[in-house]
């Protein structure tokens, strides 16, 4: 299998993820794209990184799209793979919690031979803060060995048929004439034009850091700012799961989708449960804060 990493600007979550990838998953191929980060920190880190693995930087100065470049990054790592290969999509503020075995890697080619038209499967817990109804929703498919999120509304939303952090196989998006769109929620209505539900593994082994700090956009509104200083956003890693906590995941009954908290455990104090990993989630002031803030700016380049 081969991980592609994407990053921008967090050095410490990008050496994080190369190294919990390096112990639970070290036979594997590991290829960093970063999207052009000019924090001293971060560049340090990635010299260090560049002597174990690749590292991908932009082809020229200035060179990004919507999103940052994570799309134009993710298209270049696909049309990177000339055999068939598993592939899994990572980003820095992500890590792997636990060993990934024979057993992991024989349930991934058999479901992607199996199912033709399976695009995506998740590889991550779900989120205790996401609402009970929810959660519900994930059901258990026993023919496909996966949970599926049997989202009704229509209202669009990412996570039913793809996610940024996923696998896939190359010549599986080959086939589909796959080309990455400049949002999340595109690539979701594009997957669902050409693929079954994207699978959730019931032995999940990776996951969204808890409150990281992040960007839209390489940039941070105001909003977003004090958002992070009010919810102590930093730097939370994941303990590697023991075989006795990998024991339970794994014998766990199949009606009862994995909770991140119910399993994982952060090596570092400070961080309040639920765990959230956007800033503006836990508060609805400051998600009201963040649309007035955004309508403002909006009525500001109107105007210009």
């Amino acid at each position: 299998m081969i991980f592609f990493v994407f990053s921008y600007n967090r050095g410490p979550h990008l050496r994080n993820c190369i190294d919990s990838i390096e112990r639970c998953a070290a036979q594997h191929t590991v290829i960093i794209y970063d999207d052009g980060s000019d924090d001293p920190e971060t560049q340090h880190i990635l010299a260090d990184i560049e002597k174990r693995h690749e590292v991908k930087r932009p082809r020229k100065a200035g060179e990004e799209s919507q999103h940052g470049a994570l799309y134009a990054n993710m298209q270049r790592a696909i049309e990177s793979v000339e055999e068939n290969e598993l592939i899994c999509f990572l980003q820095d503020d992500t890590q792997l919690v636990r060993e990934i075995d024979e057993h992991d890697i024989h349930f991934l080619e058999h479901y992607f031979n199996t199912f033709p038209i399976g695009g995506f499967l998740a590889p991550v817990f779900q989120k205790q803060i996401t609402r009970q109804s929810t959660r519900d929703r994930f059901v258990f498919y026993p023919e496909r060995g996966v949970y599926v999120c049997e989202h009704q509304s229509r209202k669009p939303v990412a996570g039913v048929y793809y996610s940024d952090i996923s696998i896939t196989r190359s010549d599986r998006l080959k086939e589909a004439n796959w080309s990455f769109l400049a949002n999340e929620f595109d690539n979701e209505q594009q997957a669902k034009q050409h693929f079954l539900e994207m699978g959730y593994l019931p032995a999940p082994f990776a996951m969204w850091l808890p409150n990281p700090p992040a960007y839209r956009n390489k940039q941070k509104s105001f909003t977003f700012r004090l958002a992070e200083i009010v919810n102590q956003a930093g730097f939370y890693p994941f303990n590697i799961m023991d075989s006795q906590a990998i024991k339970a995941l794994r014998e766990r009954p199949t009606n009862s989708a994995p909770i991140a908290e119910d399993y994982l455990s952060v090596a570092a104090d400070g961080l309040r449960t639920p765990w959230i990993y956007d800033p503006l989630r836990r508060y609805r002031l400051l998600r009201k804060l963040a649309k007035l803030e955004a309508l403002l700016s909006r009525l500001k380049h109107s105007k210009s």
